[in-house]
């Protein structure tokens, strides 16, 4: 029996999700499995209940995130040497726990493969500290949308995935389309492209939150921004659509933990002091949302979904919620969000930050909600099918087949 290694030192939003559902994947696909993440007890616990027949097989290992270290006078390491260094870490925790088991992985799986690559990094570098066959998911290969980074002097373009093209990489898994073949056009190794996935757990009917919008929302129409409440996710564009929307019959919900990092301090002030005024067409939960019951306890209440990011070329697996609960979806004009909303339906794209626009299509979604969707017909099924769990599986099963695993 092969053995397959997922990695994952990082904790909170998809990642726990992504853990269970590779591992239960991986399993009844007949491979041992070895889960490396810092939350060992919740993967094996879900996969104990998910998984039965096959948790024999599986092995879930505690990691701790790795942190670089910062040098006197000079402070931060370059990212290069962080990249390397944190290949250099994963190697040596796999050969630890390889060595307490009696078994190594035949392939190791990073579930988070962006931490992995950086400028300067090339496949040459990486084979002297990592024995291991590796693969892993590409979230956000943004670069491939922007200006790419060239060596001086020389102007030679510099590959930020240069790390790919070692013998020992099977492939690497993309969850946009669109990547895909600008990234397969720079590689040998295969690109393969991944469904993105969502916990489809059935809404929590006991969450006290989602309680507390209905009885506050009444007969309004209830618009939802949920997870990690961020600028970059549109947080202060919905905030002034909701001020300037107080004579329309809608509900504003933000849930989720508030992340500053990406605001200025006096959009920090403006954000704390609209929550604090407790305005009569809005709700806020600023915690983290902590099940997935729960978080699609919160999709399922709402008759829309905000998801109009800035500067987001990637996937999003609000997408795969929104097909899933059937709920139309504001996203932002441009790169793969809007594609694939022209392409099913699911919704509107606007231009990133247009208040205006953002009011425009609550106004032509509220309309198709009441009429049943008579011009706008969502393909909310095939969307749903295409991010599923049994293309997950042929993700996998192709990655494999291509090596022999």
């Amino acid at each position: 029996m092969k053995t397959i290694a997922l990695f994952d030192d990082l904790q909170g939003g998809h990642h726990l999700t992504y853990l269970r559902l590779f591992s239960k994947t991986l399993l009844e696909l007949g491979y041992q499995v070895m889960t490396f993440c810092s939350q060992p007890d919740e993967v094996s616990t879900w996969i104990a209940i998910n998984c039965p027949k096959q948790s024999q097989q599986f092995q879930a290992l505690k990691v701790q995130e790795h942190h670089a270290p910062t040098l006197p006078i000079l402070g931060k390491l370059p990212q290069p040497l962080v990249t390397l260094l944190r290949w250099q870490y994963s190697a040596e925790v796999i050969q630890k726990a390889s060595s307490q088991l009696g078994y190594s992985p035949d392939l190791v799986f990073f579930n988070w493969l962006d931490k992995y690559f950086s400028n300067y990094l090339t496949h040459h570098i990486i084979d002297r500290v990592f024995p291991y066959n590796w693969s892993g998911l590409y979230f956000h290969p943004s670069h491939t949308q922007f200006k790419h980074h060239v060596l001086p002097i020389f102007g030679q373009e510099l590959i930020h995935y240069a790390a790919a093209k070692s013998s020992r990489c099977r492939g690497i898994a993309v969850l946009n389309e669109f990547d895909a073949k600008k990234i397969q056009s720079n590689l040998n190794n295969p690109v393969i492209i991944f469904p993105d996935l969502t916990d489809e757990s059935p809404p929590d009917p006991n969450y006290t939150v989602v309680k507390e919008i209905r009885e506050k929302a009444g007969t309004r129409k209830i618009v939802g921004l949920f997870g990690l409440l961020s600028k970059r996710k549109g947080l202060l564009t919905l905030l002034e659509t909701a001020q300037k929307s107080v004579i329309e019959n809608w509900f504003f919900v933000f849930a989720g933990h508030l992340y500053e990092s990406d605001l200025l301090p006096e959009e920090i002030s403006r954000v704390l002091n609209f929550v604090n005024s407790q305005p009569n067409n809005c709700f806020f939960h600023l915690e983290r949302i902590p099940t997935e019951a729960q978080f699609n306890s919160l999709i399922d209440v709402c008759d829309i979904l905000f998801a109009a990011y800035h500067n987001f070329p990637s996937s999003s697996n609000i997408l795969t919620k929104a097909a899933v609960f059937q709920k139309p979806v504001i996203v932002s004009d441009g790169f793969c969000m809007s594609e694939r909303v022209k392409k099913f339906r699911l919704g509107l794209s606007i231009p990133e930050e247009d208040v205006n626009r953002c009011i425009e299509a609550l106004h032509y979604l509220f309309h198709q909600i009441e009429t049943k969707f008579e011009d706008l017909q969502p393909d909310f099924e095939t969307y749903k099918a295409l991010h599923s769990l049994e293309y997950l599986q042929l993700g996998f099963k192709t990655l494999c087949k291509n090596k022999n695993l």
